[in-house]
């Protein structure tokens, strides 16, 4: 039984090789089907998963911080948010005019306003780029963004001071200031904007300085603290693109509205949506037409040949045997028209990357997931267009053969 079955397959492969011109028709035919559908996923990859990529690279994505300014969140209600499903990352915020503090390098040089935010360990964004966490001490760290750094003519290492300037209850104007290290610059592609890290003990110390309340730690002079520290905001990350939507539903229903940039995310989305539905309704319509042709194509052949497979049969090859030769040659036909396929594809998709060389997000690329999973739609079609024609083979009786001679 295995014998006949070898040589069936070997009759078929070599049957397939002679008729070489149609069986080259019906390659290209393939590869023509195929290679679209294989252009577009690799554009779909290259263009929406490249633009989810850009966007998880840049962690301000996933931020989400209160609309306005004249909240009063506790640090028990910071602990609170940390706890939600779907955060990260949650630190509570002071003022934005306590936040804005008016610095200079220690060497000269003009003075530069800079929005400072409060960070704790574990801050997404000095993670993603590696930077380190700025110091509280008796010189606190701090961390500048680029523009930041640029207009104050400092690096890692240098000094700046902050000017800090209040009135008091009796309407006398106060000042001071404090110096800083610089602990490190953040990429220009982080922020456009000048801005900065600090530790959140230091914004809270600086907030209670302006409100002339006393921190003598820093030697702050000023009124004793009456009740429990709050918040004017806060700053929560979402763990990824999925999550911002679950935090941002959690927090509306305790009646806190939020800032986001879910208008980029359902942008992304529903770019991703619309390219599936194309890629889908093309990709029926030609594996429909892909499976009309191996119909058609495989059954034209068996009948041009039932004389060949009645002799066949004449000669004790069993109906298995017969059931096998339309199969081997739809395969070997399926087999190299993918081939083909991915060769043309390999050519388009370099020529299209090189063409967008300057666009980092648009690109073609398929996955290995994607070429596994067009391998074996294409050999499932092919079987299934097939089996009417195999069976037809099988059923070839010798007595047609003994009627034809």
């Amino acid at each position: 039984m295995l014998t006949q079955l070898f040589m069936s397959a070997g009759l078929a492969t070599k049957d397939w090789f002679h008729e070489r011109t149609l069986s080259l028709c019906a390659i290209l035919a393939l590869a023509s089907m195929l290679t679209p559908i294989l252009v577009l996923q690799g554009l779909r990859n290259g263009v929406v998963t490249g633009m989810r990529e850009r966007l998880l690279q840049d962690p301000t994505i996933l931020i989400l911080t209160p609309k306005g300014d004249a909240g009063r969140f506790s640090p028990e209600f910071i602990e609170h948010l940390r706890q939600l499903p779907g955060v990260r990352f949650a630190i509570g915020r002071t003022r934005e005019t306590s936040a804005d503090m008016t610095l200079q390098n220690v060497q000269g040089g003009s003075t530069v306003t800079v929005g400072m935010e409060p960070c704790a360990p574990g801050e997404p964004v000095l993670d993603h780029y590696r930077q380190p966490y700025p110091k509280d001490g008796e010189n606190p760290e701090c961390v500048l963004s680029d523009p930041a750094a640029r207009a104050l003519h400092v690096s890692t290492g240098d000094m700046v001071k902050a000017r800090l300037g209040r009135r008091t209850p009796e309407g006398r104007l106060e000042s001071t200031s404090i110096l800083f290290r610089v602990a490190g610059v953040l990429p220009a592609e982080v922020a456009d904007r000048r801005m900065g890290f600090l530790p959140h003990r230091v914004m809270e110390d600086v907030e209670n300085y302006r409100d002339y309340i006393a921190v003598p730690l820093r030697g702050f002079s000023g009124l004793p603290v009456h009740g429990a520290k709050h918040y004017a905001s806060f700053r929560v990350y979402a763990e990824n693109l999925d999550a911002v939507e679950t935090v941002a539903l959690a927090l509306q229903e305790k009646h806190i509205e939020v800032h986001t940039r879910s208008r980029e995310i359902a942008g992304i989305r529903l770019l991703e949506s619309a390219i599936n539905r194309v890629i889908l309704i093309i990709s029926l319509a030609v594996g429909a037409g892909f499976v009309a042709f191996t119909l058609s194509s495989v059954e034209g052949a068996v009948r041009r040949k039932r004389r060949m497979l009645g002799m066949l049969r004449l000669l004790g090859f069993l109906h298995p045997a017969l059931l096998l030769y339309p199969i081997t040659q739809t395969l070997l036909t399926a087999t190299a028209g993918l081939t083909l396929a991915g060769l043309i594809y390999a050519v388009v998709s370099k020529a299209i990357s090189q063409a967008f060389a300057t666009h980092a997000v648009l690109s073609c690329r398929l996955t290995t997931y994607d070429a596994a999973l067009t391998i074996g739609i294409v050999i499932l079609l092919s079987l299934s267009a097939a089996v009417k024609a195999s069976l037809s083979a099988a059923s070839v009786e010798p007595s047609m053969v003994i009627r034809e001679v």
